[in-house]
C-alpha cells in the first residue's frame, strides 16, 4: 500500500531534515588555532612516515593527538580569521581536509600545525596564525 503525501508535507519534512543535519554539523565543529610548517618531519605516528602526496596534512596538539589515536585521522579545518585580528586572513576557499601525521607539542590547544600547502589553501602565509573551526 503506497502512502501519498502532499507537496507541503514533503517540503516540511525536507526542511526539518536539512535543518537537523545543519544543526548536527554545527554542534560537531570546535574552535582552535592553526599555524603552518614549511619543513614537516613526521615522527610521532608510526606507520605514517611519509606525508600524503597531495600535501594536505597536519600535526595535532596533544589534546587532539591523544597519544597517537589521531594518527591517520582526517580533520576538516575552516579559517575564521587571524588571531591578530588582521583583515582578509582567509582565502575564498577557507576549508581544507587534512590527515594527521604527527604530534605538535608546542601548538595551542586545541590546534594544528598545517602543512604549507594546507595552510595556503585556507589562509595566507603572511598571516601566520589563524582562528579555526574543525571537525573530524
Amino acid at each position: 500500500m503506497a502512502i501519498k503525501l502532499g507537496a507541503a508535507t514533503v517540503g516540511a519534512f525536507a526542511l526539518y531534515y536539512f535543518s537537523a543535519a545543519m544543526l548536527i554539523g554545527q554542534v560537531a565543529a570546535q574552535t582552535g588555532e592553526a599555524t603552518y610548517s614549511t619543513t614537516p618531519t613526521p615522527s610521532a605516528c608510526f606507520g605514517f612516515v611519509a606525508p600524503p602526496s597531495n600535501g594536505l596534512f597536519a600535526a595535532a596538539s596533544p589534546d587532539i593527538f591523544k597519544n597517537g589515536t589521531a594518527c591517520g585521522s582526517f580533520y576538516t579545518i575552516t579559517c575564521t580569521g587571524a588571531t591578530s585580528g588582521q583583515a582578509k586572513a582567509c582565502t575564498l576557499t577557507p576549508t581544507v581536509t587534512v590527515e594527521i601525521i604527527d604530534l605538535c607539542p608546542g601548538c595551542s590547544q586545541p590546534g594544528f600545525d598545517l602543512s604549507e600547502t594546507a595552510f595556503t589553501q585556507i589562509s595566507f602565509e603572511s598571516v601566520g596564525r589563524i582562528n579555526i573551526t574543525y571537525s573530524q
